[in-house]
Formats: structure tokens, C-alpha cells, sequence
């Protein structure tokens, strides 16, 4: 059972979900190229990359001990170098295939199956993302909330672009959409529900789970988008750095202050 502030942060990264997305739909004659959010993306960057470091894989390293103590390996980093690398080659293969279709447009439009792939390629860490939200305390759950929202848009609105520059239908796009939009929510009511049982298995789940998502936010705040990624193409500016390092600062103190990083 989600929390009102659950459902409150579920409703909001729809709403900015769909927001991010419906200038392309609806204005797909004057479709322009997204400057985004410079210093928010930075900003997210830093809170994602101490989000990952700080709380998610110490909460994973702190669960694993606690249930399989005779288990003498950090499984909780192979994990997240997994999810981290498993991104990273969806990311690749995607990007590659992108490039080799844009070389043969159908009447200066993309094939349908690319805004097909990328959508599950951003729709998964999305998920991740949200179920993390949904497994953390009230203030674990306020810094992921804002990096989620930082970022959510902007995404949306990239995604949009895709669909309306290839071959899907409006019903079709309007589908696919969706399904983006709600691959945060959903992982927030998965996320919910798994931090509700404290069952031993479930505990198991949960750090999986937590290492999963500390790869994911590694990855969203560093490679995500590749050559386009916030750490590449914005922090090279003095202000976008200063911004991803005050977003990192802010939430090591916040961990710091907290103590334990474990209550998830």
C-alpha cells in the first residue's frame, strides 16, 4: 500500500512525464531542437552519482550481510556493474542502429522500430528508478523524487521527437508514450510493495533491488545519452559543474547528517 507522498510523487512524474512530451505531439509542424535544462540536468547528475555511491549500494552491502552472512563477496557491486554495463551496451546498440537508419529515411522519416527500441531503453532504467523511489524512506525518497523530475521531461520530450519524426501512427504514439510515462510510476507501486514486506526472500529482493538501482543512478548520472550525457556536454560550463557538484554536496551532507543509510 503506497504512502500519500507516494502517490503524490507518482502523479507528479506522470503529469511532468506527459507535460515533457506534448509540445512535439501537438506541434509536430514546428518541431525545434530542446536546449533542456542545462544546470537542472547537472545538477541531477551529482544527485544521482551520491544517491548510488552513498545510500543505495551501502543500504545493498548493509542487507546482503545482514541476510547471507557466510557470503564473503561484495555481490551487491557485481550488481550494479551489471545494470551499469547493461545499460550502457542497450544505450550502444540502440544509438548504432539509429545511425545506420537515418541513412535510409523513409520520406525523411525513421523506421518505427527506433523510437520502439528507445523507448525500452529509457523506460527500463525509469523503472528501476521508480521502484527505487518507492522502496525509500521520506528523506532518501525527496532527493530521488527531484533528480527523477529533473530529468523525467527532458527525457519525454527527446523521446516525443523520435516518435513523431518516424512512421508510428498518432495512436501508436500515443500508446508507446504511455508506456514510458508509466514505467516510473509502476516502479514505484513495485517498489512499495516490496518495502512493505519484510519478509527474509523479499529482504534478498530488496537488496537486489537497491544494487540494480545504484548501477541504474551511476549510469543516469554519467554516461546516460552517451556523448550527450549532462557530465560531457554540460559540465564542461562552470556553472553546470558547480551545479553538479552542489547536487552532489548536498545529498553526502544529507547522508552524512542522516547517519545510516540503511533504512530502506
Amino acid at each position: 500500500m503506497l504512502t500519500v507522498i507516494q502517490w503524490i510523487h507518482l502523479f507528479i512524474i506522470l503529469l511532468i512525464a506527459f507535460a515533457g512530451g506534448y509540445f512535439p505531439f501537438t506541434k509536430t509542424g514546428h518541431i525545434r531542437t530542446n536546449g533542456g535544462f542545462p544546470r537542472g540536468e547537472a545538477f541531477s547528475s551529482g544527485v544521482f552519482l551520491a544517491l548510488s555511491l552513498t545510500m543505495l549500494l551501502p543500504a545493498s552491502f548493509h542487507i546482503f550481510q545482514e541476510e547471507l552472512p557466510e557470503l564473503n563477496y561484495p555481490i551487491g557491486s557485481v550488481i550494479a556493474i551489471l545494470a551499469f554495463l547493461g545499460l550502457l551496451a542497450i544505450e550502444h546498440m540502440t544509438m548504432h542502429s539509429i545511425e545506420r537508419e537515418r541513412i535510409k529515411l523513409k520520406n525523411g522519416r525513421l523506421p518505427a522500430r527506433i523510437p520502439l527500441v528507445m523507448t525500452t531503453m529509457i523506460a527500463l532504467p525509469s523503472f528501476f528508478l521508480g521502484t527505487t523511489l518507492g522502496m525509500s524512506d521520506s528523506t532518501q525518497a525527496t532527493f530521488i523524487f527531484i533528480a527523477i523530475i529533473l530529468h523525467k521531461g527532458t527525457a519525454a520530450f527527446a523521446l516525443m521527437l523520435t516518435m513523431v519524426r518516424s512512421t508510428l501512427s498518432r495512436s501508436q504514439i500515443i500508446f508507446l508514450f504511455t508506456s514510458f510515462a508509466m514505467s516510473t510510476p509502476l516502479g514505484i507501486i513495485f517498489g512499495g510493495f516490496i518495502h512493505n514486506d519484510l519478509s527474509p526472500s523479499v529482504a534478498i529482493v530488496k537488496a537486489v533491488v537497491l544494487s540494480l538501482g545504484a548501477g541504474t543512478f551511476l549510469y543516469m548520472g554519467t554516461l546516460y545519452e552517451m556523448k550527450h550525457a549532462s557530465l560531457i556536454e554540460h559540465c564542461g560550463k562552470r556553472s553546470c559543474f558547480l551545479a553538479m557538484v552542489t547536487g552532489l554536496f548536498i545529498t553526502a551532507l544529507v547522508r552524512f547528517v542522516m547517519g545510516d543509510a540503511h533504512h530502506f
